[in-house]
């Protein structure tokens, strides 16, 4: 349990410095803080597993389980409008957008701003969901 408690801590940690590194359109800024300070909360959760009796970490588990869920609804509601402006600013050419060179594509500010953003919900999306087996496996 103490490894997949560690790794918990740090893959909440990582999803959580990739959502600093996230700079969004004001009209998405508080889906994002809403994730960032659930996210939060249950860092501060994980950190005290030890302190529980088997009975109390379950009960734990579920609730951060069911609070994750919810979480992840807002992840996949901010990746949908995400990839909506980036296929905006691509005009709808993702594939030609990213067939350019790197260096092309961050000669266009406003579609690799877009691109990073979604792919960031995506990579959050991604950890959310193995935060889930690791607290499957804490709970096991």
């Amino acid at each position: 349990m103490e490894d997949a408690k560690k790794r918990l801590e740090i893959l909440i940690d990582n999803t959580l410095q990739v959502l600093d590194h996230m700079v969004v359109d004001s009209e998405y800024n508080e889906m994002l803080q809403y994730i960032k300070s659930g996210l939060s909360e249950q860092k501060r959760k994980a950190a005290v597993f030890t302190n529980f009796s088997n009975e109390e970490l379950k009960d734990e588990i579920q609730s951060m389980t069911n609070t994750l869920s919810e979480i992840n609804n807002k992840v996949q509601e901010l990746e949908t409008n995400l990839m909506e402006d980036y296929k905006k600013s691509t005009g709808n050419q993702i594939e030609a957008y990213e067939d350019l060179s790197i260096d092309e594509q961050r000669e266009k500010k406003e579609t690799y701003h877009d691109k990073i953003d979604y792919l960031s919900a995506v990579k959050v999306h991604e950890n959310i969901n193995d935060m889930n087996d690791l607290l499957f496996k804490i709970k096991s």
